[in-house]
């Protein structure tokens, strides 16, 4: 495979990452706009919706999915931990909602 080619091959997977990247932001503004959902239905997708964008961008728009698997945690782990804090976060409101 000729550089130019890896070169166009690299941009295919950059452009499909963005397309990506804007329907999960559509997904979002839909989840958001969709009457009869709980709240905390909604917040819970969108937590999950920003996670699976940040993954996105941490793995090809940073590089991290060439590189070695304790490097990719290295980085991954922070971009995790407030996701998990906001579902938490949601869960005690949900909990103190119900009292």
């Amino acid at each position: 495979m000729g550089s130019s080619a890896r070169g166009a091959a690299y941009r295919a997977q950059y452009v499909v990452t963005f397309v990506v990247l804007g329907v999960l932001t559509l997904v979002e503004l839909g989840v958001v706009r969709m009457p009869g959902i709980p709240t905390i239905g909604v917040r819970i997708a969108l937590v999950t919706l920003a996670v699976a964008k940040s993954a996105l961008i941490a793995l090809f728009y940073m590089h991290l999915r060439f590189e070695t698997p304790i490097l990719r945690l290295t980085v991954l782990a922070p971009l995790v931990a407030p996701a998990i804090y906001g579902l938490i976060l949601i869960a005690e409101a949900g909990a103190r909602a119900m009292r």
